[in-house]
């Protein structure tokens, strides 16, 4: 693009981008000095290969955004917005065109009124330890298994993760965005302050949107397509529109309030039916026992941990599964109370509370954290090692959830999927919310094909079963295609529609394709 620029390093591929009197920001141009000065935009966790971009920049300030993306537009210059690259289904990965990095935009604020304002590249990890810091009596609920996740790329994705079970998905602690549009205009959206009329919404700097009829409700926990429901806020369509829609600055985020006790247990049944049992009594439970999360591990993983040792504990020896729970109290009464009942349900459901891990202390808690994160984590070394004897294997996860009173069978579902193809797997998630992560782990090209068939196999099974193909992951490059599993084309369309009216030229995430 035509614009003055001026060396900040004295590598000649670093440049600054004049923007005006007083705005710069930082720039590369030209596919092989961003190859060889800052490979790094180019992949996520997704393991894809191929990205590639002209350009790539780093604004430090929602102006300079607007005005690079408002040049961008005039030249027709497709636009890839960059966070923590920690996706998994490779939405971060450009295809051309520019990258926009927010990883400078760091700016935090807190209101004192439990309100923190925060930029689009604050990490969640530093959104936590600010909010520590200055309101220690408050909490972000929001909590992604990946603390290096950007803010902004957890609003694009309405990030949920373990603590959802309670306290839902990121779009429920969102007060206000800011954005940029494709246009480059520059706006702040506020809850309760532009409301669909039916399926019927009038924005004067937008224009006028309109919702498609949709043949059934989208599922309670759903990251697939645009959030659609009538009467809806217009704010919820921005978040999870994984950038199609504009490009997130900075957010207002609501807070909770740390409740005085909190518990983590994990619990490892010896066999498949005193798993079900305890999972099915535990979504019984009453009112004694406030549960924050349920998750769950099977026996693949707890085999696949014990055969990829690390700085983590590992599961005791007659574990056939993993259930791990998260539970809070709001005086001593009530958490004793909750303790009695958890004795009572592991009783009944045949799980003994011997090999129990659980605790109030940090330590205990850390303890548990790093087991559940642990799997993940042994499994992106597994295929980052697998890539390097067949360059094109990558990660192949499935996202789908169901009822949670379904679980069970969609669990067995796409157990049965995995194993007639003869794929090694281990299957992990948000038990209590019936989402669950089925990992294929290919190792050459005929497993990596049987993989890719499997994934679409089972996000099938979760529309069949009246769920989503994904809950919180988003769709990305990876998953885009399996819309086409949960919508009908006419419902496709109207998507369409909705992103044509906020982008015409389709400008921004253009690899993220309805049609």
């Amino acid at each position: 693009m035509n614009y003055t620029t001026g060396s900040w390093s004295s590598n000649p591929a670093l440049e600054w981008i004049i923007l005006g009197e007083e705005d710069q920001m930082r720039s590369i141009t030209g596919i092989k000095n961003i190859e060889d000065s800052c490979a790094d935009i180019l992949s996520d966790e997704s393991n894809l290969a191929g990205a590639w971009c002209d350009e790539a920049v780093w604004p430090e300030t929602a102006k300079e955004m607007q005005i690079f993306v408002r040049n961008s537009a005039k030249e027709g210059v497709p636009i890839t917005v960059s966070g923590g690259l920690t996706g998994i289904a490779g939405g971060a990965l450009p295809e051309g065109g520019a990258v926009v990095s927010t990883s400078s935009m760091k700016k935090m604020e807190y209101d004192d009124n439990g309100m923190i304002t925060a930029e689009a590249g604050v990490t969640i990890e530093e959104l936590h330890r600010f909010v520590s810091s200055v309101a220690g009596e408050f909490f972000y609920p929001p909590d992604p298994t990946e603390e290096t996740a950007s803010l902004g790329g957890t609003i694009a994705t309405d990030a949920s993760g373990a603590d959802s079970f309670l306290y839902g998905s990121t779009r429920e602690w969102i007060r206000k965005l800011e954005l940029v549009l494709p246009s480059g205009k520059l706006l702040e959206i506020e809850r309760d302050q532009y409301i669909f009329e039916g399926l019927t919404c009038r924005h004067p700097d937008i224009g006028t949107l309109i919702l498609p009829e949709l043949i059934k409700k989208q599922p309670p926990k759903n990251a697939a397509g645009y959030y659609m429901h009538p009467d809806m806020d217009l704010i919820d369509l921005l978040i999870g529109s994984e950038s199609t829609l504009g490009l997130i600055t900075r957010a207002w985020l609501k807070l909770a309030p740390v409740p005085p006790f909190l518990f983590d247990l994990t619990v490892f049944p010896e066999d498949f039916t005193s798993f079900w049992n305890l999972f099915e009594n535990l979504l019984k439970a009453d009112d004694s026992l406030l549960i924050r999360a349920i998750e769950m591990m099977d026996d693949h993983c707890i085999d696949f941990i014990r055969s990829h040792p690390g700085d983590f504990p590992l599961p005791p020896e007659n574990a056939h599964f993993a259930l791990l729970l998260r539970a809070e109290a709001y005086n001593d009464d009530q958490m004793d109370e909750a303790l009695i009942t958890m004795d009572n349900l592991l009783e009944k459901s045949n799980v003994s509370s011997e090999t129990a891990w659980g605790g109030f202390e940090p330590s205990e808690q850390k303890k548990i954290r790093d087991f559940r994160h642990a799997l993940p984590e042994s499994v992106n070394h597994m295929i980052s090692e697998a890539r390097r004897e067949c360059p094109p294997i990558h990660k192949l996860g499935s996202d789908g959830a169901v009822e949670p009173s379904k679980l069970m069978e969609y669990y067995l579902r796409t157990r049965s999927i995995l194993e007639e193809k003869n794929l090694p797997f281990v299957i992990f998630g948000h038990a209590g919310q019936g989402h669950i992560h089925a990992n294929a782990l290919p190792h050459n090209l005929e497993e990596l094909a049987l993989a890719e068939e499997a994934m679409r196999e089972i996000a099938a099974a979760a529309v069949e079963m009246g769920g989503t193909v994904s809950a919180e992951h988003g769709l990305g490059k990876l998953k885009i295609d399996l819309l086409h599993l949960m919508y009908t084309d006419s419902e496709i369309d109207g998507m369409e529609t909705i992103r044509r009216t906020f982008d015409p030229e389709c400008l921004f995430a253009r690899s993220l394709k309805f049609r």
